[in-house]
């Protein structure tokens, strides 16, 4: 039988990679919602349209289909690709949907009048979205940001459907090798527990720091 500090080594590992996978996927979701944000507002019509289809698809996806098909499809296709990067892309997909959102409303939620007063002063459109719009866009998104990825951290569990070595995934191998389920059980929940509940202090103070913004 596995001794317990083995255990802990591996549920260790397993949270590593599940925040790893928080990271990167988050990260990688954060630019392309930025990006898609800036299109929607100033890209051609046909563009703006494809990408709240876009988001659409990738929200009502559910995320489990997904890990299938970044996974299974490739393999279909005679593509060898490898559990983690397999969450990576289908994480990342519909991540950036949901940033994208919270970006968009965030930028709706600046007053018109600043576009209309740096127009009429002749301020660059560069250094206007650098120094003006995306820092209140940033400070407006802060809450709801922290808040998806919280989210975010949560569906990395799905992850263990398609072997990739997160927390479920080690808890998952315990029982099916015979160890206790309401044991390994509690202490997967425990970690899940321990971040989930730190991401959502920081969303709180964020939503206090910027409540009048």
């Amino acid at each position: 039988m596995m001794g317990f500090p083995t255990a802990m080594q591996l549920f260790l590992n397993g949270t590593f990679q599940a925040l790893f996978l928080l990271a990167t996927s988050a990260g990688v979701a954060t630019v392309i919602g930025l990006v898609l944000t800036g299109i929607d507002v100033i890209g051609p019509r046909w563009v703006r349209w494809i990408i709240p289809t876009y988001s659409w698809l990738a929200q009502t996806t559910p995320p489990l289909i997904l890990l299938f098909l970044a996974f299974y499809g490739s393999s279909a296709l005679g593509w060898q690709v490898a559990p983690m990067l397999a969450a990576f892309i289908a994480f990342v997909f519909f991540s950036s949907a949901y940033y994208y959102e919270i970006f968009r409303a965030s930028f709706a939620g600046i007053p018109p009048g600043q576009f209309e007063a740096a127009k009429a002063l002749g301020v660059p459109s560069g250094h206007f979205v650098a120094r003006v719009v995306l820092p209140q866009m940033l400070r407006i998104a802060a809450s709801p940001f922290v808040g998806r990825t919280t989210v975010l951290f949560k569906e990395t569990s799905l992850a263990s459907a398609i072997s990739t070595s997160e927390i479920m995934s080690v808890t998952n191998g315990f029982i099916y090798a015979g160890g206790n389920p309401l044991l390994y059980v509690a202490i997967a929940g425990a970690i899940y527990s321990t971040i989930n509940i730190l991401l959502i202090r920081l969303e709180r103070y964020l939503s206090k720091r910027y409540a009048t913004i």
